[in-house]
């Protein structure tokens, strides 16, 4: 990343360099400001092979006719084209942001995706507004991708929004521009990366930086915790029906009289009591990136897949998948529409948007975990 002052007369150089130099061409993302890109200069012009090119020229809203500009090149070894999608651009007098969405081939399994907000901020402009207009821009993506991860990056001279993003980390910490440090490079999570400088391109002023991931998942960070749990079957809840029958309550909750705690705190621990002994339990280990709507069901239905392929059993293959597809997304729908539920100003609202999602009919989700 860094600022090229002027993209169209480096390509060359640009293109040298992505193609025999390990630092460009095993890049997953070359981010570059001010291009100076017009909409007269094609993107064939500014090509580079192996990269997919996703650019936000200088409009007239910026005040000025020349000048600024962004560009993104991913690395097609990294994300495929089709899934690199524009989320914003914007130009204004304070700021020049283009934000990019994309789902590479591998990311640790606790990120859903990458979005990357490329920014320019002129050295005229208005520091806060230009911190505000980020933030704003962040928080509103953050809303829509609470689990994506986060990257800001781009020139931003006199208004460095650290203040304005205190959640975030920066890593840059070599000068960029003789001893002055205006590029910057941000994320929303800690000790992902080290920044090295490279020399400017071509006559530019700026220094390149190359940042390079050290980031560890967290399934490598934090230990597996083995948990028992209970297996609830058919039999299971037949024989703890029948318990439960043969009990009679009154002698449990007569000799507490009208002690309503006492009562209460009796009958639980007899019915906790019958579960031990009736619900049969297994050890299971718990990896901290689980997904809470990878549930039994979906585990089976992922071996059922395995052994239709195996087998070279076209039909049945298509099947499965149809139906893992329906697994996998009712649960994550449904847990989208009750943190939406959470901000309804009344609980009548709720049948209708539940009665909206195709797999909620098909769920067992108990009422109460609305709460």
């Amino acid at each position: 990343m860094g600022n090229v002052r002027s993209l169209a007369n480096k390509i060359d150089e640009l293109a040298a360099l992505t193609r025999y130099q390990p630092e460009y061409r095993t890049s997953s993302v070359l981010l570059f400001t001010e291009t100076w890109l017009t909409s007269l200069i094609p993107d064939s012009t500014v090509a580079l092979d192996n990269f997919h090119l996703l650019r936000a020229d200088r409009t007239e809203n910026s005040g000025k006719r020349k000048g600024g500009g962004l560009a993104v090149f991913v690395n097609i070894r990294w994300c495929m084209p089709r899934h690199c999608t524009v989320k914003m651009k914007l130009c204004n007098r304070d700021i020049e942001l283009l934000a990019v969405g994309m789902r590479p081939f591998y990311l640790p399994r606790e990120f859903t995706r990458v979005i990357i907000i490329a920014v320019y901020v002129p050295p005229s402009a208005n520091a806060d507004t230009a911190s505000e207009t980020l933030l704003s821009v962040t928080s509103r993506l953050q809303t829509q991708h609470p689990q994506a991860l986060f990257l800001i990056s781009g020139d931003f001279n006199h208004a460095p929004p650290s203040a304005a993003l205190p959640t975030y980390t920066q890593y840059v910490t070599c000068p960029t521009r003789d001893n002055k440090t205006l590029d910057l490079f941000y994320a929303n999570t800690k000790e992902a990366y080290t920044a090295s400088c490279l020399p400017p391109l071509g006559r530019a002023d700026h220094n390149i930086l190359h940042l390079l991931p050290v980031y560890k998942p967290v399934v490598h960070r934090q230990p597996v915790v083995p948990r028992t749990v209970k297996r609830w079957t058919a039999e299971s809840e037949e024989a703890l029906r029948d318990c439960f029958n043969t009990t009679v309550w009154t002698e449990l909750c007569d000799p507490h009289g009208e002690d309503i705690n006492a009562i209460t705190d009796c009958v639980t621990d007899y019915i906790n009591f019958c579960c031990e002994n009736t619900v049969p339990t297994r050890r299971v280990r718990c990896f901290t990136n689980s997904k809470p709507w990878v549930t039994p069901d979906i585990k089976a239905l992922l071996k059922e897949k395995k052994r239709a392929f195996k087998s070279e059993d076209r039909e049945e293959l298509r099947r499965v998948q149809k139906e893992l597809r329906r697994k996998i997304h009712g649960p994550a729908d449904v847990l989208s529409c009750l943190v939406h539920l959470c901000f309804l100003p009344c609980d009548h609202q709720l049948c209708p948007i539940i009665n909206h999602l195709p797999s909620f009919k098909h769920l067992h989700v108990p009422l109460f975990s609305v709460s």
